[in-house]
């Protein structure tokens, strides 16, 4: 459980920062964090249920960083397209 606190410290921690997110630390977070919740569920012993909530509610505030990155760079991919197709509109009137 300690582990798995840790990895999410570290999500938020990246995820925190305004600027692009790296996304190959990013991935390799992501996956460090499923392979010990795999682990822990493969446990036979019970885990304390305050540690599984706190991991729920850390769970939950890591998901809504990723959707506000998400949104953050979809508008940013938008704004580009936009940007792209004025450039494109006028070289062709030029």
């Amino acid at each position: 459980m300690q582990r798995l606190a840790q990895i999410d410290q570290a999500l938020t921690a990246l995820l925190a920062t305004p600027s692009d997110v790296d996304t190959q630390t990013l991935e390799q977070l992501l996956a460090q964090r499923e392979q010990v919740l795999q682990h822990l569920q493969a446990e036979p012993a019970p885990l304390d249920k305050a540690q599984w909530q706190a991991a729920i509610e850390r769970t939950s505030g890591i998901l809504t960083q990723l959707q506000q990155h998400r949104e953050q760079a979809a508008q940013q991919m938008q704004r580009l397209v936009h940007g792209q197709r004025s450039l494109q509109m006028y070289n062709k009137f030029r």
